[in-house]
């Protein structure tokens, strides 16, 4: 997942909500995001319902986790509904967003993209994203919000339920009105959002975790087997390939130190700093 600005973000001035902003309005302005997920009665309950059996095969490093993600612009009062599917295996974290394709990482900073109807992937291994000026945060990935700037917000309540323990952090009052606001509900034992709203002022983006469950090697290894791999460094070799071919002229990859695309296929110009993940 990168992150590139976006026509309706306002400056903003806090590195906190910089970050949190940055992996939130990427999922949901993407082009292709149109899976919409339906909520459950465990997910918005899940912390707190007493009717619900607790799983305890589910873990902080194994699980999937499904979101929905509503957007609503303020100045037309309209919303659009989205999805995401996280699945946690051990070092490995998929971040499954539309159907065209999805991406892992490895905590080894290794990444992967994956194209379903092609049955395809490509890999690129941390060379090539640093030879791209690409850098990736890592935690966030695996957390949707890297404990780090977590840390940098309130905690104002907390509560045990039947199966999790919930906190709820908010940042501290500011009177720029270009600090937008945030609200999350963390699941610690989990290390992960059972909700999270970040209101701009101009639009309001709410992810509401739905459904949770345990996940195994074997049901980790089923969503990525079978898959014909090539490494990015290799792209330029292979135009003449239709899959690579294909997947240029729609803006997912380009061979070169500038050839990196976003989610919904608009080119990434990398900067002296560095685009982040």
């Amino acid at each position: 997942m990168y992150c590139h600005p976006q026509p309706l973000m306002k400056p903003i001035s806090s590195a906190i909500t910089m970050s949190l902003l940055c992996v939130l309005l990427l999922m949901c302005n993407s082009t292709y995001a149109t899976q919409v997920i339906a909520s459950s009665k465990i997910g918005a309950n899940i912390a707190t319902d007493m009717d619900e059996p607790c799983d305890t095969a589910i873990s902080g490093s194994q699980f999937q986790a499904s979101y929905q993600i509503t957007t609503t612009d303020h100045h037309t009062n309209t919303q659009q509904h989205t999805g995401l599917i996280l699945t946690r295996f051990n070092d490995n974290i998929l971040h499954q967003h539309n159907q065209v394709s999805f991406e892992a990482w490895h905590k080894n900073g290794e990444y992967v993209r994956y194209f379903p109807a092609e049955k395809r992937s490509i890999s690129y291994r941390r060379g090539d994203l640093l030879a791209l000026n690409i850098a990736s945060d890592i935690d966030r990935q695996f957390h949707l919000i890297a404990p780090h700037t977590l840390a940098q917000l309130s905690l104002v309540d907390s509560s045990q339920g039947q199966c999790y323990a919930q906190q709820q952090y908010r940042n501290a009052h500011n009177k720029n009105e270009a600090e937008p606001l945030v609200s999350i509900d963390w699941l610690p034992q989990l290390s992960l959002p059972k909700s999270l709203t970040i209101d701009t002022g101009d639009q309001r983006i709410s992810y509401q975790l739905t459904t949770l469950k345990a996940i195994n090697g074997d049901n980790f290894n089923r969503l990525i087997a079978d898959y014909q791999d090539l490494d990015f460094a290799d792209v330029g070799d292979s135009e003449s390939d239709p899959f690579i071919a294909k997947m240029i002229t729609q803006g997912f990859i380009q061979h070169g130190s500038s050839g990196f695309y976003s989610s919904d296929g608009e080119k990434l110009q990398p900067t002296s700093g560095g685009h982040h993940h």
